[in-house]
This record gives C-alpha cells, sequence and structure tokens, in this order.
C-alpha cells in the first residue's frame, strides 16, 4: 500500500502542469554509495515554485534561465537540505548540476559521508516556508535496506535510521 501511495504521487507530481498544480510536493532520492563513502542525492521540485521562493528571498525577479540561478539555488540548499552525521556535523554537499524536464527540476547533490547515513540527521525545508502545505518526500536507500521520510511544516528535521 505504502508503494502504491507513493507511486501514486510520483506520477500526480509529473503529470499536474506547472502553472495550475494545487499541491506542493517534492521528491528527493538519497542514496549511499559503499564505494565513495557519499550520499548521491537527486531532488525533483517543479521549477516555477523554485523561482517563487529564489525571487522572494532574494528580492528580485530570479530565473531558472538567468546566469546567476544557481548561485542562488545553491546558496537557499545550503540553508534549507542539510545533512548531520551522527556527531551532529553539518556535511556540505557538492553540488553536481541540475536538468529541467518539463514542469519540474532534477536537483543533483553529493555529501561526503564516511560514516555513513545511520543516526544522521536531516532537515529537508525546500519551500516549506512559502507554499502552504508543502511536503517533502525523502526516499532513502542504504544497501538492501529502504526508508521513506515525510517533512513539512512543523517538521523539517528527522534522524535517520537505515
Amino acid at each position: 500500500m505504502k508503494r502504491w501511495l507513493l507511486s501514486l504521487l510520483l506520477i500526480l507530481l509529473f503529470i499536474q502542469p506547472a502553472s495550475s498544480h494545487k499541491f506542493y510536493t517534492s521528491m528527493t532520492q538519497m542514496e549511499y554509495n559503499n564505494k565513495t563513502k557519499s550520499v548521491e542525492i537527486i531532488m525533483n521540485v517543479f521549477w516555477d515554485d523554485l523561482e517563487v521562493t529564489l525571487s522572494k528571498k532574494y528580492k528580485k525577479q530570479i530565473h531558472i534561465h538567468d546566469a546567476e540561478f544557481d548561485t542562488f539555488l545553491k546558496n537557499y540548499l545550503q540553508q534549507v537540505f542539510q545533512l548531520k552525521n551522527s556527531r551532529s556535523q553539518l556535511k556540505a554537499f557538492q553540488f553536481i548540476g541540475k536538468e529541467i524536464k518539463g514542469d519540474t527540476m532534477s536537483i543533483y547533490l553529493e555529501i561526503p559521508l564516511p560514516e555513513g547515513l545511520n543516526n544522521s540527521e536531516l532537515q529537508q525545508a525546500v519551500l516549506i516556508n512559502d507554499f502552504e502545505g508543502q511536503t517533502n518526500i525523502v526516499n532513502l536507500i542504504n544497501g538492501k535496506a529502504h526508508k521513506t521520510l515525510v517533512f513539512k511544516e512543523g517538521e523539517v528535521k528527522k534522524k535517520i535510521s537505515i
């Protein structure tokens, strides 16, 4: 049932036109790579929502095709998407890039994490302050273990035990 609901949410996320979507959800996949000892991240969001949030935050119109968009995006993500290791040390992400797919944007990040994902803490507050009802779903993969976390207003930080 849980997988079915998650699949339905994914489908709805990507078929809704950006100009009229009535619910606000992002999907993030975080997979631990044992070879590189890092977390590989793909975050999928509606790019028009990102434009609204970044424009509001930086008090100027920001569009996805602007030359400085990536700089604004990285600065914003550093504040709202954070991973602390099991010793509560903030781990910086490496911005790999982004890709626009229709109404959505895939953002690719990597976080070196030699100690592994277990007992770390994740903050996933992307878009939560700007869109009522924003929900951020994070699928965690650590070897054969899978776990899904849901972040929303008032619940933007969670411990990871996987």
